[in-house]
């Protein structure tokens, strides 16, 4: 009988000792889970950049030592090249190519407001997408040449487009890439 009873009591040791190992990754997650909704609602309740509504609406926003286009030189006008940045694309990296083909651009980033990237047209573009997302969010003009921050937003969250061009970008041509970039994001996404 005490045999049994040893045997017993080993198993129940061991259960006990899974179930104390089990609390304390339960909890760790837990203290880490209450830490991460801490800072997203610390960052939520923080003014807006500009400390304007947000607009559901693709609207670029300059930045505060950003030149206005115009005195970069006058810009040259987009070619009208119909093309169909949905219709015909097998996924949303095709329409982000077809995006790129249609404004001459040469690459463009959609990210997270931090930093993560949702879509690029080129592979590896999470290290640029985090350096410049928090470039915008700390209100600073990009710091790489030919690069245009573009705030979208996509049911309901605010979202970045960093738009790569040889060329300068006009205000139409900026919110014509918003109102396309919303329609690729709400096609695939």
């Amino acid at each position: 009988m005490t045999a049994e009873f040893e045997g017993i009591a080993e198993t129940l040791l061991v259960i006990l000792a899974v179930t104390c190992i089990v609390q304390v990754i339960f909890t760790g997650l837990l203290l880490w889970y209450v830490r991460r909704l801490g800072e997203t609602l610390r960052d939520a309740r923080a003014p807006a950049p500009e400390s304007a509504p947000r607009e559901p609406a693709a609207v670029p926003r300059p930045l505060p030592s950003v030149p206005e286009k115009e005195e970069a030189g006058p810009a040259q006008p987009l070619d009208a090249r119909p093309v169909e940045i949905l219709e015909g694309s097998t996924d949303i990296q095709g329409s982000i190519q077809r995006l790129c083909e249609k404004y001459s651009l040469s690459d463009i980033i959609i990210t997270t407001m931090d930093g993560l990237v949702v879509v690029s047209r080129y592979p590896g573009s999470s290290e640029e997408a985090a350096r410049f997302s928090d470039l915008y969010r700390r209100r600073r003009k990009p710091d790489s040449p030919g690069v245009t921050f573009l705030e979208i937003a996509h049911r309901g969250e605010a979202m970045l487009a960093i738009l790569k061009s040889d060329r300068p970008l006009t205000a139409g041509e900026s919110k014509e890439i918003g109102e396309d970039s919303r329609k690729i994001l709400n096609w695939w996404l």
